[in-house]
């Protein structure tokens, strides 16, 4: 794994301190700076541009997840934190692992090599898949061919993806929301959240919301999706919706 440039963002000045020397030991690790609350750390991820964020779950002001509606980031992230009951929700938007306090030499090692996998894994070619292309997908004991232009979204659960077709079925990859980010062509899919990538033909309609987010409706689907502020953002900017 090449160096990369790493930001810790905690409350406790005690936790980062901690973190940060136990980090000494990886050199393949660069913790460029350190922010103690969302605003501080959205200052500063705009302006360092970190490749990894050692992510806190309870900040002053707000929850660590809420830092992905307010900045857009592609980066790696590894949570640590005091508490255990977020660890699927944190999963679900493609955390890296999530380390609980007080982080031990082992696990924070597990969570290093992790990381590296998950880096070697993205510098695999990947070949641009096009809308009427097919598409072959194990599913537990079957392989099933889906056509490209059938996916309707694609949603993200632990280490998981969940492919969603319009004909009701769900079925399970072990590739990454990135690399689905990735392969799916640019004119039809667009991700929306960390978590959700939408495929346009299946939109039914888009409601805005007053903080800036927005809700949109899928057909066949019978929930909606969120879009993150910075996401809706993008997509405003780039389809003028």
């Amino acid at each position: 794994m090449n160096n990369l440039t790493a930001l810790i963002i905690d409350d406790e000045s005690l936790a980062r301190f901690t973190l940060r020397n136990k980090l000494a030991d990886f050199h393949e690790i660069e913790i460029i700076g350190e922010a103690s609350s969302l605003k501080e750390a959205k200052e500063k991820i705009k302006v360092l541009n970190p490749g990894l964020l050692f992510l806190d779950i309870q900040l002053p002001d707000g929850s660590g997840f809420d830092l992905f509606n307010l900045i857009e980031y592609n980066g790696k992230v590894i949570f640590v934190t005091a508490y255990d009951e977020y660890a699927l929700r944190a999963f679900e938007i493609n955390a890296i692992d999530y380390l609980l306090k007080p982080v031990s030499a082992k696990r924070l090692k597990t969570a290093i090599e992790k990381l590296g996998e998950s880096l070697n894994a993205s510098l695999t070619r990947i070949v641009k898949l096009k809308y009427d292309d097919r598409l072959m997908v194990q599913h537990k004991k079957s392989v099933n061919f889906i056509k490209i232009s059938q996916i309707t979204h694609v949603t993200a659960s632990a280490e998981y993806s969940y492919v969603h077709t319009k004909d009701g079925r769900e079925l399970i990859t072990s590739k990454s929301l990135n690399e689905w980010e990735i392969r799916l062509p640019d004119e039809n899919f667009c991700r929306i959240h960390r978590a959700t990538i939408i495929n346009f033909d299946y939109i039914v309609k888009i409601d805005h919301n007053i903080t800036g987010t927005a809700e949109v409706i899928l057909q066949g689907s019978p929930e909606s999706f969120m879009i993150s502020r910075n996401y809706y953002k993008k997509l405003k900017q780039r389809y003028s919706l």
